[in-house]
């Protein structure tokens, strides 16, 4: 054999060999979100039937045909009542959140998300709207972007927190600036602690040991430092993620419905490998009562534009389209602890400690 046509081989095959090791990079990361309200893993698998996958030929014009796939049943799902969520969890072809025009930088929430609690989360259904085959990653079908084993039916707890602070508005500027009186405050999520608290709920891979995030002057960027050790002791060597927050959007329904949308890319460095994921997080939240939370939240995740990967020839084809959709229904439960009163009395108030330190009490 000529020496030419061995070295096309040898660099066919490296090739390949690269291709793979790619994919299982990613599969080994599960192409998690490490931000937003998390979903742990209990013990409930429930049997469920999937579609055969099969190749179907592609639109004119190379666009992907849809052949949507579902992994379990929600028959009972409320009926959703924001536009928002109508137009996001309501449908299935759906592209990648924009950002409104003089949008603000931070994701307000509802007041009456105020404080901590205690979140149930159950996954109710998977969703691929162009077939498995347009998920690159086994992940994706065999766990979520939450955990990499979670499956349809699984349940858990976790806490997250919200808290309040001055909103970074063109009004509030003026208010200050001018001295035109007191500036609006706003709600937030803790973003640092909730992604500790979802990384440790869920034993991820690689769990989140540090998080810097400054809310007051660069709320779209979250930086975390992940363990260096697996769940069980492997050594992984130095792991970060960039957390860089692209658009959002939200709406309220008078005082006790509130949806929110955002989107997120997600730039996980691992020595000399990187690997992108994209994902939006849409969730209606409806107030029970005061203490009583229940909300349908929505995973999206699209695919990576690189032009050098299977996954930039699928994005292509799918026009950028979200590939698979991750429906959970959400009980969150207020929790409360006593406060001494300056008249001597003890009661019992949502309270919450602010990246800052501070305790925030209602």
């Amino acid at each position: 054999m000529r020496r030419s046509t061995i070295l096309f081989h040898v660099v066919v095959l490296t090739n390949l060999l690269q291709r793979q090791l790619a994919f299982e990079f990613r599969d080994a990361l599960s192409r998690r979100s490490l931000l937003y309200e998390g979903f742990t893993v209990a013990a409930l698998c429930p049997q469920f039937a999937v579609a055969a996958t099969t190749e179907k030929p592609l639109l004119p014009g190379g666009r992907a045909p849809q052949n949507i796939q579902i992994k379990g049943e929600w028959n009972d799902m409320p009926l959703l009542q924001t536009k928002l969520a109508q137009s996001r969890i309501g449908q299935l072809d759906l592209s990648p959140l924009q950002q409104p025009f003089l949008g603000a930088t931070e994701l307000y929430y509802a007041p009456f998300l105020f404080g901590s609690w205690n979140t149930t989360a159950t996954l109710k259904r998977k969703i691929y709207p162009f077939g498995l085959n347009y998920v690159p990653s086994n992940s994706l079908i065999e766990g979520s972007p939450r955990y990499r084993e979670e499956t349809v039916g699984d349940r858990c707890s976790y806490e997250v927190h919200y808290f309040s602070t001055i909103a970074k508005t063109m009004a509030n500027q003026a208010t200050v600036n001018l001295g035109l009186g007191i500036p609006e405050t706003k709600i937030i999520q803790d973003r640092a602690f909730n992604s500790v608290s979802l990384s440790a709920a869920y034993n991820q891979l690689s769990p989140v040991t540090d998080v810097v995030w400054d809310y007051r002057n660069d709320p779209t960027k979250v930086l975390l430092t992940l363990s260096s050790l697996s769940a069980d002791m492997r050594p992984l060597g130095p792991r970060r993620a960039e957390i860089f927050l692209q658009a959002r959007q939200a709406e309220s329904l008078g005082d006790d419905v509130f949806c929110s949308a955002e989107k997120s890319r997600a730039v996980t460095i691992a020595g000399r490998d990187v690997v992108v994921s994209e994902t939006e997080t849409i969730t209606e939240f409806r107030q029970v009562d005061r203490d009583h939370v229940s909300a349908i939240s929505r995973i999206a995740v699209y695919l990576t534009p690189n032009p050098n990967s299977r996954e930039g020839i699928l994005w292509q084809q799918t026009e950028g389209k979200a590939i698979a959709f991750f429906d959970y229904e959400l009980e969150m439960q207020r929790l409360k602890e006593d406060v001494p009163m300056a008249n001597g009395k003890v009661e019992r108030r949502a309270c919450v400690r602010t990246p800052k330190d501070v305790i925030q009490c209602d």
